[in-house]
């Protein structure tokens, strides 16, 4: 048999249990109107950065590679597909004018790829610089500089 004390705890639980089932009952639901913003980004040029590859080049040649990195800061990756090229700038300029080393003007055809947030490996274009027949023997061993702007889209 329950004490005194034990059915009035009961009583007074079941009391608080019901009233505070009442209040849930009572509260009132809302809604809220109004706008958000969301907000694009500026997008970042990718560096591309002059690199050693294979030394390819002899007088008469037409078929050199230029080769490169890529780094790109921007939160997506990127594709290029199109390459223009600018100025060329030789490492022994008294010995070896940039004047003897050209390159393509343009390539295309491309699939050069850099991840979000990254750097590429060593990157090439194939067969766009050129040294002219009569370069002389002072562009052995020499290193040429070429401007490059690729043109691509986010992936």
């Amino acid at each position: 048999m329950l004490s005194y004390k034990k059915k009035l705890v009961i009583a007074l639980a079941t009391v608080g249990f019901v009233t505070a089932g009442g209040l849930a009952w009572a509260t009132w639901t809302a809604n809220g109107t109004g706008s958000g913003r969301g907000q694009s980004l500026t997008a970042v040029t990718v560096t591309v950065t002059a690199v050693s590859g294979a030394a390819d080049l002899y007088p008469g040649f037409s078929n050199g590679d230029v080769y490169f990195t890529l780094t790109n800061t921007n939160p997506y990756p990127v594709r290029f597909t199109a390459m223009s090229s600018g100025t060329v700038t030789s490492s022994d300029i008294p010995n070896c004018p940039s004047a003897n080393v050209t390159v393509d003007a343009t390539a295309s055809g491309l699939t050069l790829d850099v991840a979000a947030g990254a750097t590429s490996g060593t990157l090439s274009i194939v067969d766009v610089v050129n040294m002219a027949a009569a370069a002389p023997d002072g562009c052995q061993t020499k290193t040429f500089t070429i401007t490059l702007t690729l043109t691509g889209t986010q992936v």
